[in-house]
């Protein structure tokens, strides 16, 4: 052991960082962690495991021993189980910057004993944070129940009473140290190192992404010192989450629990997520409100106070002005948009688990996809069957059929996809012609993972003595035991018959010159994505009660490949081209090969080089064309080296669409890439494996399914229940829609309220008297607020759904400020009405209710009615109609603006009397040349700026 120990300490000093991880400390010492722990008992030969551990023994621990390490180690539970974080999510819904503004705003309006103000800011927050707590509560309790699944047994090797037993055990209570056994189906329930293997092959695309099952055995000799171990890459340790899809075999339990390399990511997932696009432009609106707030409350208070010499009633109307600049509906709207698209989602089959993520999806520009089972269907199937040459022929998969259909062992995907493909093309005359009577087995050679090959004699019950013994595995490995290659003539055998013969004279020795044709043949149809099964046989005389074994497997006819590949969704070309028309680039990120992601990627159309200049800004003409396909792909280990140069890395994920042979830590750093290229853009990751679960955090929007892995499911903001990028696409537009109404609201709230600003600074300084009571100022607020709870309902023009949104600070600011101010030279007409045509020119007129009734009316009206001009860039009523809610609202609002004045009791609370009939006319005339006005400011606004919303 002297010598392993050795060997072990020496490959642990020579561990250095590794260059395909995040840059972060923590990732590599996680990783190098759970890669020391395993490497110590991967690196040596399964018989000298047992001795690094003195309570360990092949013949399985002792009850007292797995309950002593499980008090040590803990139950081996999986992440996603742990209870709802209710309070973390009251929290999470509480903490707005809105929120947090209208709550202060509220205790300075108590605490000067406005107890109305007061109750309406606060009955705003809690209905805002109810609503947000209430679907979010709920859309995590139903992915809970998705995660959820029923309690796993496994078989487990125990020492009972001093004898070895295989006991069936909850998967909790296995424990580092466990002997288990696995047969096809079953799930590791940690990390293992493989003691016996039997033709094993390990399903690990939840890991890796790989479609195929990799072969796994045990290892016999130590590993040299210049044998690097790779955790997805090596032959012995099977991690936690992956399955035996063939063979059996026994393995010893390394890690569990929170130990494993599963746990290492779902660590990483515990770590405060980076905020999303929106949640940052939020952040950047709130500062720009809020100060904007501080700067103008006070010079009115300053200036109505030296005006009227009232510090008091002063306070009070800056305070109103405070109000009236800050937008206290978002909140309520924002929630209010949100709540309605999650239910429009839902309808479409997704479960919405973080609130804003609808409207982070309106933000996205790029979506990262993962490969298998979301642009294909994650199911292997047969491609073609061909020649040595590559020319089609229905001969090696009729061969290749026989020896699926007829082969005793456990099927694997490809035998599977053999035997449903001839199925289908024999269109029901498989059962007539009775291939599996009419052909009898005589004899078998198991496939395993050494040899790579499965074989079998099979006879016609027709015929007496004349065998064929067919072999079927690797390219390699079927070609080293080839002496002669079938060459066809004119015949050709296609995938619907049944009856064929071997010509010997279409053998022709096979020479070296065809060897290395046909490696280059099976090199060809790799690059093209394709996997390849060899397929090779020969005459052999049958006899009664014969035996075959492994020294038969010689001097074999070549005949030919079966390829295989995983096939597109019917749907996924079509929800690409949906995506481009949304201005959404995709990009695959996959563990796959290259060859398989860039057959995928050629098929949908992503590698056509015309779209890069979309890909890249720098990007010009003849640059783009000069960018081959192969330009367009890289993998993990290129990632790695360029990881060095910070520039040349973001310039490789910039210009790439294909990123193939990534670790989990390399996905999140190019979605981290990518969301820091461009200035900043939104990005989203769509995955179901462990090694997607730190990217689908690491996205503005992650999005996992409802058959993903539990972790990936727990990473997400969104659940889909259909795999497809079709209902992608729908989200997309939901968002943009959930948006653009939200953007709707403040940028018409912000403005009038600027504008309003604007009227009462003049008010200040010229009339004697305040324009507005505070409490008046309030009520039109609140009237023009609720109005506008009818934007959620709105349409949208489809032309604002064809680019992606966020909110943008300068946006905002721009418009309320380019627009704000034209609502003041109108008021400043009513202003003027009141002082020369019914002279109200003194604080203590008894016509200043009259005065404050008509600016009420006037503000109240102009706000309502030019929602509509505000809300689309094209000319309402013609080119874009609202929709009816908010048509029926917005005229009920001003309905109620007019009525306030004529109810007694309610006009004398808030001291307004009834205007004079010939004000109306005013009144008239003022609305139609303000949306004149308006209108021609949004026509030349447009021009300048090339946007409205």
């Amino acid at each position: 052991m002297t010598f392993v120990n050795t060997i072990f300490t020496s490959r642990l000093l020579s561990f250095r960082r590794p260059q395909n991880t995040s840059p972060t400390a923590d990732h590599v010492t996680r990783e190098q962690l759970v890669t020391s722990r395993l490497g110590r008992f991967a690196q040596i030969p399964a018989s000298e495991i047992f001795a690094l551990e003195p309570t360990w023994s092949p013949l399985g621990l002792t009850e007292e021993a797995a309950a002593e390490i499980l008090k040590q180690h803990g139950q081996n539970i999986p992440v996603a189980e742990r209870p709802l974080a209710a309070l973390s999510t009251l929290w999470t819904a509480l903490w707005n910057p809105f929120n947090v503004l209208l709550t202060v705003l509220a205790c300075v309006n108590i605490a000067t004993q406005d107890v109305a103000t007061f109750v309406v800011m606060m009955v705003m927050v809690v209905a805002s944070t109810g609503l947000r707590y209430w679907q979010e509560m709920k859309s995590m309790v139903q992915a809970l129940k998705l995660v959820r699944s029923i309690v796993t047994r496994v078989r487990v090797v125990r020492r009972v009473n001093g004898i070895s037993q295989e006991l069936e055990v909850d998967q909790k209570l296995i424990v580092p140290g466990d002997v288990i056994a696995v047969a096809s189906g079953d799930v590791f329930p940690g990390d293992c190192v493989l003691i016996s293997s039997e033709a094993l092959a390990i399903a690990q695309a939840s890991l890796t992404g790989e479609l195929m099952p990799i072969d796994k055995t045990i290892r016999l000799v130590a590993a040299s010192e210049s044998d690097a171990f790779h955790l997805l890459n090596n032959d012995n340790v099977c991690l936690s989450g992956t399955s035996a899809s063939a063979g059996n075999g026994r393995a010893i339990v390394i890690s569990t629990g929170k130990d494993t390399y599963m746990a290492g990511i779902a660590e990483e997932l515990n770590r405060k997520r980076p905020e999303n696009a929106i949640q940052v432009g939020i952040r950047k609106v709130s500062y720009v409100l809020m100060g904007f707030m501080a700067v103008m409350a006070p010079i009115v208070f300053i200036v109505q106070g030296a005006v009227s010499h009232d510090w008091k009633g002063a306070i009070m109307f800056a305070i109103a002005i405070a109000v009236g600049i800050t937008p206290e509906m978002l909140p309520m709207i924002v929630t209010s948009n949100l709540a309605l698209s999650a239910v429009r989602i839902a309808r479409k089959n997704v479960i919405v688990k973080r609130f804003d993520a609808i409207q982070n999806l309106g933000a996205v520009k790029v979506l990262c996809s993962d490969k298998t089972g979301t642009l294909t269907v994650d199911l292997v199937s047969v491609s073609k069957s061909v020649t040595d040459s590559g020319e089609d022929s229905g001969l090696p998969i009729k061969l290749a059929y026989i020896n699926s259909l007829l082969q005793t062992g456990t099927r694997s995907p490809i035998d599977r996809a053999i035997v449903d493909y001839m199925h289908a093309n024999e269109k029901g005359s498989v059962a007539g012609d009775g291939h599996q009577d009419s052909w009898q087995k005589h004899g078998e050679v198991p496939f395993d993972s050494t040899r790579r090959l499965l074989s079998i004699l099979v006879s016609r019950l027709s015929t007496d003595g004349e065998g064929l013994f067919i072999t079927k595995g690797a390219v390699e490995e079927v070609l080293e035991r080839c002496t002669s290659v079938y060459r066809q003539q004119q015949r050709s055998f296609s995938a619907s018959s049944s009856d064929f013969k071997l010509e010997r004279t279409a053998y022709t020795t096979l020479t070296e010159d065809d060897r290395r044709a046909i490696l280059d043949t099976s090199k060809r149809l790799n690059e093209e994505g394709l996997r390849l099964v060899a397929v090779a046989c020969k005459c052999a005389t049958v006899k009664q009660f014969m035996t075959i074994n492994t020294a038969d497997e010689e001097d074999l006819v070549f005949i030919g490949f079966v390829s295989f590949l995983d096939p597109l969704k019917p749907d996924a070309a079509d929800a690409i081209k949906e995506l481009s028309k949304l201005n959404v680039q995709v990009r695959i990120l996959t563990g796959d090969a290259p060859a398989v992601a860039g057959k995928v990627a050629r098929d949908l159309g992503l590698l056509d080089t015309r779209n890069v200049i979309l890909k890249s800004k720098k990007a010009d003409e003849e640059a783009v064309g000069a960018i081959s396909e192969a330009d367009l792909i890289v993998t993990g280990p290129q990632l790695a080296e360029l990881s060095k140069d910070q520039d040349a890395f973001a310039e490789a994920v910039e210009r790439a669409v294909i990123f193939a042979k990534l670790s989990p830590y390399q996905k999140l750093e190019v979605v981290k890439a990518l969301r820091a290229g461009d200035g900043g853009r939104a990005v989203a990751f769509l995955g179901d494996g462990v090694n997607d679960a730190l990217a689908i955090r690491g996205a503005d929007v992650g999005i996992s399914v409802d058959s993903g892995t539990e972790i990936a499911k727990e990473a997400a903001d969104v659940i889909l229940l259909e795999k497809s990028l079709g209902v992608v696409a729908l989200g997309v537009v939901q968002g943009r829609i959930t948006l653009l109404n939200t953007v709707k609201y403040i940028k018409m709230a912000c403005s009038s309220n600027f504008g309003n600003v604007f009227s009462v600074l003049v008010a200040s300084a010229w009339l004697p008297y305040q324009p507005m009571l505070p409490l008046q100022l309030l009520v039109q607020n609140l009237l023009y607020d609720f109005s506008q709870g009818s934007i959620p309902w709105d349409n949208v023009d489809p032309e604002y759904l064809e680019t992606p949104r966020t909110w943008s600070a300068l946006s905002i600011i721009r418009f309320m400020i380019c627009l704000g101010p034209f609502s003041s030279p109108f008021d400043i007409v009513v202003f003027c009405i009141n002082w020369f045509y019914y002279g109200i020119r003194t604080a203590d007129s008894p016509l200043v209710p009259l005065a404050q009734t008509n600016w009420f009316l006037e503000g109240s009206l102009t706000q309502l009615f030019i929602i509509q001009f505000l809300r689309t860039g094209k000319t309402p009523f013609i080119q874009s109609r609202a929709s009816l809610p908010v048509v029926l609202v917005t005229f009920g609002m001003a309905c109620v603006s007019m009525a306030i004045p004529y109810i007694p009791k309610v006009s004398s609370a808030l001291q307004m009397r009834p205007p004079h009939p010939e004000f109306y006319a005013y009144l008239v005339g003022i609305i139609a040349a303000y949306a004149c006005v308006v209108h021609m400011v949004k026509v030349l606004y447009q021009m300048t700026f090339k946007e409205w919303l």
